[in-house]
């Protein structure tokens, strides 16, 4: 088998070869026999390899034996997947008015003897749309069981490795210069896009990836909105402005949020904004292992309550970060909610945001970082200015 090294592997061969070893084992320990992997990220953890063609149908098979991944795809992204990929044996599936490449990939699960066998499929990934879903269970009613994956691999990449935190560590230096680029665009008479324009320069000049999901930058009455919209809006004399972005490098994501101001602050809007700070350091002070995602979201709850917000806050405040592809920087689940019983552990990286959409006032704010929890304290890698940025 070619041993490749070659520079587009973002991790080691040996790091890769062990985490397929480590899906092998909960393959076998949860009775599967082989594993469809769909989502993209699954792909580029396991395996390294790099591409948008998941849009289209594209399916890793991992046998529960030691046997070599098998990769289906279309032809253009075969060169990639040999390149950026251990993956030695790649599978295409042609383009054509009556294709199915259920019907391909059931000729590769044949091959490999898989008829009368459970296999895992990876469901929760916009790598598998409901079309193709449809035509998996179709093409293979009768030949294999098919069963729920629980997110298996997500769990396996919940802790991030030193290799893994190497790149978490650079898209938080880059997004800390984006951030002070930043605030200096953010003045009155310019658009909002001229703004989001100085965050992807500054990104996309500093070595990132092109980000997964669109951000949020929303000015004016859009600042109570809890995602971004299209049209840009120019910013006034007395305003307000909502950002909320990520960075990612290597594919490897974090996130920030954070409200400039312009005039003279309302004193309603400068409370929020002190609700919402010490609320994510009271929030930031508790991830330490062990501590539940349930338990952040109870602080984040109490604080916003106490302050008189209830009617205003969101039902989660937060969830993990890591490797994710287009058309999201959020790696759910888990995210952060109420009851939520997963536990903290060294190596998980959160993003905390603390958001409110005061829709009787018009008021918004939005505070948040990324941080990564050890053995003891809590490190934020993205960092956040000392205090509220006001624009006179």
């Amino acid at each position: 088998m070619q041993q490749k090294t070659g520079p587009d592997l973002p991790f080691t061969r040996a790091e890769h070869m062990e985490r397929q070893a480590r899906l092998r084992g909960e393959l076998r320990a949860a009775g599967f026999d082989a594993m469809l992997v769909f989502a993209q990220e699954s792909m580029f953890w396991l395996t390294g390899y790099d591409t948008g063609g998941f849009v289209f149908f594209q399916c890793l098979v991992m046998t529960a034996d030691d046997r070599p991944p098998v990769l289906l795809t279309r032809r253009p992204d075969l060169v990639q997947a040999r390149t950026t990929s251990t993956i030695e044996d790649v599978r295409i599936w042609w383009d054509a008015e009556e294709a199915n490449p259920a019907r391909d990939l059931k000729a590769i699960l044949e091959e490999l003897g898989l008829g009368g066998k459970r296999l895992a499929v990876e469901l929760n990934t916009h790598g598998l749309t409901g079309w193709n879903l449809w035509r998996l269970q179709k093409t293979l009613d009768g030949f294999c069981t098919l069963d729920n994956d629980a997110h298996l691999i997500r769990r396996l990449r919940l802790i991030k490795s030193p290799a893994e935190l190497a790149y978490v560590r650079k898209a938080a230096e880059i997004l800390d210069r984006s951030l002070t680029a930043v605030i200096a665009a953010a003045r009155p008479g310019v658009l909002d896009s001229t703004v989001k324009a100085a965050y992807l320069t500054s990104i996309l000049g500093d070595g990132a990836d092109m980000p997964p999901n669109p951000p949020l930058f929303n000015s004016g009455p859009r600042a109570i909105y809890g995602r971004g919209v299209s049209l840009p809006r120019r910013l006034e004399k007395q305003d307000q402005f909502v950002v909320e972005y990520p960075v990612a490098y290597r594919r490897y994501n974090v996130k920030t949020e954070w409200t400039i101001l312009f005039g003279t602050p309302d004193p309603r809007q400068v409370k929020m904004y002190d609700a919402c700070r010490g609320t994510l350091d009271r929030m930031t002070e508790i991830a330490r292992p062990g501590t539940t995602l349930g338990e952040i979201f109870d602080v984040h709850a109490a604080g916003l309550d106490a302050a008189g917000y209830r009617a205003h806050r969101y039902g989660a405040t937060g969830y993990s970060v890591g490797c994710t592809f287009a058309p999201t920087s959020m790696d759910v689940p888990p995210m952060i909610y109420a009851g939520n019983p997963t536990r903290c552990a060294p190596g998980m990286t959160l993003f905390y945001h603390v958001m409110l959409g005061d829709s009787d006032t018009g008021f918004g704010m939005g505070v948040g970082h990324t941080l990564l929890v050890t053995d003891g304290a809590p490190e934020v890698l993205t960092g956040l200015p000392d205090r509220l940025t006001v624009v006179t």
